[in-house]
């Protein structure tokens, strides 16, 4: 492999895969290793939850106090065990962004793949930095809120509760400390979990739309560069390699000619070779997206209906449940987390809906009018597909778009209203 997962642009996404063991190219021992350290925190921090719920069941307050909690680690270990079932095909997308950057490593079109690996970067250092610190509000809540009353000039005692409760079950007194660490390790690794995967596919995301991107994107500099039909003659003997990936730009340079000829011969007719050339590289960036879109699409399924399900939940637990300041700070940072989740991964397939809707712009700008039959027979052809934008989708069910994360978001007040309604 080479060094290109070391640069600036996706180190960071590397080195998080590597903490949770599902970078694929890592070996098999370091990665079962790596992979084993995340499973045990991830599921002695579930198999905790799920002891005290089951110890507590009678008690309303024990069981939403544990359920939340339960339900976030539920949905980190499903995407962890979808990551795992499909590494090769995390492989193969890895594979084939490694093979774009060797071809192009000068030129405009290395300038385009920079310029949204760049926003990837950027998107990746905000999202995990708005998760690990909805973690550290989560974590250390009791430790903050206990040393904040030693301070006050008060005789009052608060006594912060655990992360979830376990009271009932284990002597806390005595082993708070032990289970506070133990507890901020394990809540480190289900934010690295989603953090890895999300911004894994965030990558991709941004890579699919470098492929769609159309010739706003192009200088001046593309068009004093214009490719003769003689070079393009030479490269179309060539074995298909991502040597123009930029699908847009070629469709725009097709020239306007006054001697259109409705039946002019294949070996003049240099647009039908520059349509026939875009056409193969359009086809890659799709197959590239209905890879990219099965390897999600089962866990985006359960990520929707769990986060619809723990949003109502938690909210709920500020009214039903008597809580204190500091499970009350507890639950926003929850809530607010899970949220900013949902909102990166809709986001993200939204602008991969915008940017493959624009290749119908491109076809229409170009100049169509002035190419042969086949050529416009071609042209009608892709944009019947062009018309379908490429959408991220939920078990083949749900469409991951903003209008999702709207629609989640009135279900989930929904399910809040009735929750309280039916306490009260």
């Amino acid at each position: 492999m080479s060094t290109i997962y070391n640069n600036r642009y996706y180190y960071l996404n590397k080195h998080f895969l590597i903490v949770i063991g599902q970078w694929p190219y890592q070996s098999r021992l370091r990665a079962n290793v790596m992979l084993a350290i995340t499973l045990f925190f991830l599921f002695s921090l579930t198999a905790f939850e799920f002891w005290g719920l089951i110890a507590g069941i009678k008690n309303l307050n024990i069981v939403m106090e544990n359920s939340s909690p339960l339900l976030v680690n539920s949905f980190i270990i499903v995407k962890l065990t979808n990551c795992f079932f499909n590494k090769h095909k995390m492989k193969k997308l890895l594979d084939d962004i490694e093979e774009t950057w060797k071809m192009k490593q000068n030129g405009p079109e290395n300038e385009i793949l920079r310029s949204y690996a760049e926003k990837s970067k950027i998107f990746f250092k905000q999202y995990a930095f708005g998760l690990y610190m909805m973690w550290l509000f989560y974590t250390t809540m009791p430790i903050v809120v206990n040393g904040v009353y030693r301070f006050l000039p008060t005789n009052d005692t608060y006594s912060a509760r655990f992360l979830y409760r376990l009271e009932h079950v284990v002597d806390m007194d005595k082993y708070f400390n032990l289970l506070m660490f133990h507890g901020f390790i394990r809540v480190f690794y289900i934010v690295a979990v989603p953090i890895a995967l999300d911004t894994f596919f965030m990558l991709c995301v941004n890579y699919v739309c470098a492929l769609f991107e159309n010739i706003r994107r192009v200088s001046l500099f593309f068009f004093s560069k214009f490719q003769t039909a003689d070079r393009l003659q030479d490269d179309l003997k060539k074995p298909l390699k991502m040597s123009n990936i930029f699908i847009g730009y070629n469709l725009e340079r097709i020239p306007a000619r006054t001697d259109v000829l409705f039946s002019s011969n294949i070996t003049d007719d240099k647009n039908y070779d520059i349509i026939v050339y875009c056409i193969k590289w359009y086809k890659h960036a799709l197959n590239f997206f209905e890879l990219l879109s099965s390897t999600f699409a089962t866990s985006f399924l359960f990520v929707l209906g769990n986060t619809l399900v723990c949003l109502s939940f938690t909210a709920a637990e500020l009214i039903v449940v008597d809580v204190q300041l500091d499970k009350i700070i507890r639950i926003i940072a929850n809530n607010v987390a899970q949220l900013f989740h949902l909102l990166s991964l809709n986001l993200t397939s939204q602008l991969l809906i915008d940017s493959s809707n624009e290749f119908q712009t491109v076809i229409y700008s170009c100049n169509w009018y002035a190419t042969s039959v086949r050529c416009r027979h071609l042209l009608r052809l892709t944009l019947l597909r062009a018309s379908k934008p490429c959408q991220i989708k939920a078990g083949k069910m749900y469409v991951m778009s903003l209008e999702t994360f709207s629609s989640i978001l009135q279900v989930s007040i929904s399910y809040f209203t009735v929750l309280t309604s039916m306490q009260l």
